[in-house]
């Protein structure tokens, strides 16, 4: 299955919901967010609840989008990700990069909220 984008705003962030492979031969996801932060966005949710795989440069995709969040002010949240990805992220160290919730709300707080520690109990890391 090819990759699906679903794109949709809550405030001030923008909420990405991923369906399908996340890999090197999807180049949508880099694109549309870039398109995104030169509309100026910098508030981003993944979703990761549809992803069937994620491989090295999906993963890619994903420090990219962080990156660029965080050096324009905003940041990147990731929702959902299968235990799958969660074994991947752990491998990599990005566990402790990414900060990952299974609510929607509490990813969504997190961004509302900049006093709340990357470390905080509703944040389950990856």
């Amino acid at each position: 299955m090819n990759l699906s984008i679903e794109i949709r705003r809550v405030d001030h962030i923008t909420i990405l919901e991923l369906a399908g492979r996340v890999s090197i031969l999807e180049f949508e996801l880099k694109e549309i967010v870039e398109q995104l932060v030169a509309r100026g966005e910098r508030h981003f949710i993944i979703n990761l609840a549809n992803v069937s795989y994620l491989d090295n440069a999906g993963l890619g995709q994903l420090c990219l989008i962080y990156t660029v969040a965080r050096n324009r002010g905003g940041d990147m949240k990731l929702l959902k990700p299968t235990s799958r990805i969660k074994k991947l992220l752990s491998i990599t160290k990005l566990d402790t990069v990414f900060q990952c919730f299974e609510s929607e709300a509490e990813a969504i707080r997190s961004l509302n909220s900049p006093h709340m520690s990357p470390f905080s109990m509703s944040a389950n890391g990856c």
